[in-house]
């Protein structure tokens, strides 16, 4: 009984709960960080960069007795210094004191911290966050296909695009991670600057302005990241430097779009478990249905607790067409999986904006892919950015 009260008084009013952070705690921890927070994300059992690439720039609670605890802390140091971070520790290595000291935000709590005190230093944290622009400011979605053809990398630039349209230029990018054979840049007649093998052999000399470097800018607002076409480039391709890569993009831009190719490489899975949407485009055939429901169940437990991924049908007939096609509904019921969204086909206006190099919405922007695209965007934003209005720019047309 005398143990009781304490722990109801340090139970935290609807009020005071901060909206998200991850960690790296024991289960015990875990649960009481959940009594003063509505999202908490356990870090255990992921990869220091992928933790990095998910939930740099909020807070993070790192607990010493963790493994792999000092891993994440020195890659949120290096990679992301704006990150609110909060060590539970009696006595901190040196070493992960001049860590923290690199960090905007940091806060060391004795083990013995309770619910009242973790909510104290979260709170403070939070606000400044908040202040400075929001702690979850970038928007990192993956596309990967179920089939070959099944039209990932259109889907990943218009919706690209549509970011564009709605938040302004600057702040989306477009990675082509496609290394070997990608179509990005002919689709958009950009040029391919990333240098694989120069990331490849030193992974941790990216930072923004090498970044800049290898960005393709379109007249759009939107930067396209890609290397020249290359049968060995998947060798380059290691975890490690693709995993920079993304950390550098996401700490860069406020939306990075991946088109992702659909056999596996070896950072594969760190990315869909990183990603804040990862989303399989099929086409309404049984075989590609049944190839994405098992991509979808493979992608979810990566994922573990995450968001589930999507699956989206792309080349859907029109409905005023009369040709013959599996239901969707009886597609749901064939895989047992909910299909998420699906979009239009309209083969005319994506080879014309193939051939100029523009997003469909300019060539066509009455299309039903653009309105498909748009209300598959809508429904992946964060609820707090979808009150946003699109920015009405004027597009500069070629002479």
């Amino acid at each position: 009984m005398g143990e009781a009260a304490p722990s109801m008084a340090l139970r935290p009013m609807p009020d005071q709960m901060v909206p998200h952070m991850a960690a790296l705690v024991s289960p015990e921890r875990l649960e009481t960080l959940k009594t003063i927070c509505t999202d908490v994300a356990d870090l255990s059992g992921a990869s220091a960069s992928g933790s990095a690439v998910k939930f740099g720039n909020g807070i993070v609670v790192l607990e010493q007795s963790q493994a792999g605890w000092d891993q994440l802390l020195l890659k949120l140091a290096v990679d992301r210094p704006s990150t609110a971070v909060i060590v539970l520790s009696d006595q901190i290595p040196a070493h992960m004191v001049r860590a923290l000291m690199k960090l905007d935000m940091s806060d060391i709590l004795p083990t013995s911290a309770g619910a009242a005190d973790l909510l104290e230093s979260a709170l403070k944290f939070s606000e400044t966050l908040e202040a400075d622009g929001g702690s979850s400011g970038n928007v990192c979605w993956a596309f990967r296909g179920a089939v070959g053809g099944a039209g990932v990398s259109t889907i990943a630039i218009e919706s690209a695009f549509e970011l564009a349209r709605r938040f302004g230029p600057g702040k989306v990018c477009l990675v082509d991670l496609n290394v070997a054979d990608g179509m990005i840049t002919s689709f958009l007649e950009a040029v391919p600057k990333l240098d694989l093998a120069a990331l490849s052999a030193a992974p941790d000399r990216l930072d923004t302005r090498l970044l800049a470097a290898w960005c393709s800018q379109h007249e759009s607002g939107v930067s396209v990241i890609a290397s020249p076409r290359n049968p060995d480039a998947d060798a380059l391709a290691s975890e490690p430097a693709i995993l920079r890569l993304l950390d550098v993009a996401c700490g860069t831009f406020e939306f990075v779009i991946m088109d992702m190719p659909r056999h596996l490489l070896p950072w594969t899975k760190s990315v869909l478990a990183a990603v804040d949407e990862a989303v399989i485009i099929s086409e309404l055939t049984v075989p590609s249905l049944h190839a994405a429901a098992d991509m979808c169940r493979e992608t979810d437990v990566l994922r573990r607790d995450r968001v589930p991924a999507r699956l989206v049908l792309n080349r859907m007939f029109q409905k005023k067409s009369m040709r013959a096609s599996f239901p969707v509904d009886k597609a749901e019921k064939a895989i047992e999986r909910k299909i998420n969204a699906t979009i239009t086909s309209d083969w005319d206006a994506a080879r014309t904006a193939v051939n100029l190099g523009r997003p469909i919405a300019e060539v066509k922007p009455k299309s039903p892919l653009v309105a498909d695209v748009a209300a598959l965007v809508e429904q992946m934003l964060p609820k707090e950015m979808k009150v946003t209005q699109p920015v009405n720019t004027k597009r500069r047309r070629r002479g």
